[in-house]
């Protein structure tokens, strides 16, 4: 039996584990109240467990109730993004989030339902699933499930809003040793897919290009102690559930800290055969060989006070038989980010990141009808500046300005932003998220 059929029975089973009504989350590794590491106690967007959809608890009320074992609840999505250089195509260069120039956005209606693992170190069965529709769609969409094996639409038949399900997976196991089996988001990188989950409405190039998004397949999760936590399992590929060109790959992470979490390092990786690109705008069209993918992502976290935190993020793909001389291709990067909370309403936060995509297979896998697409050769950076303001526990706003350069030495071959005209861009942004 093939793996993606094994894991997409095994997500089948989450249906019969789902009940309860909550949405408090296991907060894992944070602070405790008065330490230097509480900086993420408090703050439901800056945690260790962004990429991976894991939400903790702050909201004021919730829409289907709440309790201790799991629960109904979600939020809504929907921001504008003005871009100065004003692209006649309405996409900010060659972005697959947050893409659209000088328009409103619905980003995402989010929906979780789920079961949690009982708190008190005694075994139990969980699950959860998750469904995303709006404008990140494409984001979590996964190849043999939203999309057939040759990545035509299957469930949905529109660019720009369509229905997704990032999460679907059924887990066993105690608060300290677990493992879950099915539909889940990858655990390789720094910013994620749920809205929630991250500081700023403008991603990142390395949440955009670098990495996966979503895997099918098993993942095991293990607290050794109170400072260290491992998860390990296979999965079949990026971004998918069936394709020919796709085997098991490893998917592994490692975290330390401090007692007190104002220092902790992550290191994670997933490697394997695989193939598929995200887009079929590729041009020209990769061969479709399948060889071995590898990305790593490699995280320092410091807390130096409990309203500062500073996270240095360095991380690597490459991917062989890449090119159409059966090169192998190769895209590494640094993003910084800066964070101060001025109070529990207000948090300020700086971003600044270098994408080395050279071999151009990368920066602009994004929507067919967006001109900026690979290859685009080059270094990218960007600078990102921005506030989160939340009144309430269910209200969030998210102002921020965004600078975009595209360097040398590839740089000049083509310009990847208002539409071919340029090699730079400025935009000013903000969403408004309201959870329930």
């Amino acid at each position: 039996m093939r793996l993606g059929t094994m894991v997409a029975l095994g997500a089948v089973a989450l249906g019969v584990v789902l009940a309860g009504a909550a949405a408090a989350q296991d907060e894992g590794f944070v602070g405790q109240a008065g330490d230097v590491g509480s900086f993420e106690r408090f703050d439901p967007r800056l945690t260790d467990e962004v990429m991976t959809g894991v939400i903790p608890s702050g909201q004021d009320w919730f829409l289907f109730g709440a309790g201790d074992g799991g629960g109904v609840y979600g939020w809504l999505d929907g921001g504008f993004v003005g871009n100065f250089g004003a692209p006649a195509s309405k996409f900010n260069g060659p972005y697959n989030a947050v893409d659209r120039a000088n328009e409103a956005m619905m980003n995402q209606t989010y929906l979780i339902a789920e079961r949690l693992l009982p708190k008190d170190g005694s075994l139990g069965i969980g699950g959860r699933a998750d469904l995303l529709y709006g404008e990140d769609f494409p984001l979590a969409m996964s190849t043999g499930w939203e999309t057939t094996r040759s990545g035509r639409g299957n469930w949905n038949s529109g660019e720009y809003y369509g229905l997704a399900m990032p999460q679907l997976y059924a887990e066993t196991g105690t608060n300290d040793l677990s493992i879950k089996l099915g539909h889940f988001y990858t655990i390789v990188g720094y910013e994620g897919v749920p809205a929630v989950g991250n500081f700023f409405y403008m991603k990142s190039y390395s949440y955009q290009f670098a990495g996966p998004f979503t895997h099918w397949g098993g993942l095991a999760s293990w607290k050794a102690t109170d400072n260290v936590q491992v998860d390990a399992g296979l999965v079949n590929g990026w971004n998918n559930l069936a394709s020919a060109y796709t085997n098991a790959n490893f998917l592994g992470r490692a975290r330390v800290k401090n007692d007190d979490n104002s220092l902790a390092t992550t290191f994670a990786i997933v490697t394997g055969n695989e193939a598929d690109d995200f887009s079929p705008v590729f041009q020209p069209a990769p061969p479709l060989r399948a060889a071995n993918r590898t990305r790593y992502s490699l995280l320092f976290e410091v807390r130096p006070t409990s309203r500062l935190e500073y996270v240095f993020h360095q991380w690597l793909g490459t991917q062989a038989d890449a090119l159409n001389d059966g090169g192998p291709a190769l895209w590494t990067g640094i993003d910084q980010y800066l964070y101060w909370a001025a109070s529990e309403t207000w948090k300020w936060g700086a971003r600044f990141e270098w994408f080395q995509d050279t071999d151009g297979t990368r920066v602009g896998l994004n929507r067919v009808s967006n001109p900026n697409h690979v290859p685009l050769p080059g270094n990218y950076y960007s600078l990102t500046l921005g506030a989160n303001w939340s009144p309430t526990g269910n209200f969030l706003m998210r102002p921020a300005f965004r600078w975009d350069f595209m360097g040398g030495p590839y740089g000049g071959s083509r310009r990847p932003f208002n539409d071919g005209a340029s090699n730079q861009q400025t935009m000013l942004g903000f969403d408004l998220i309201q959870k329930f």
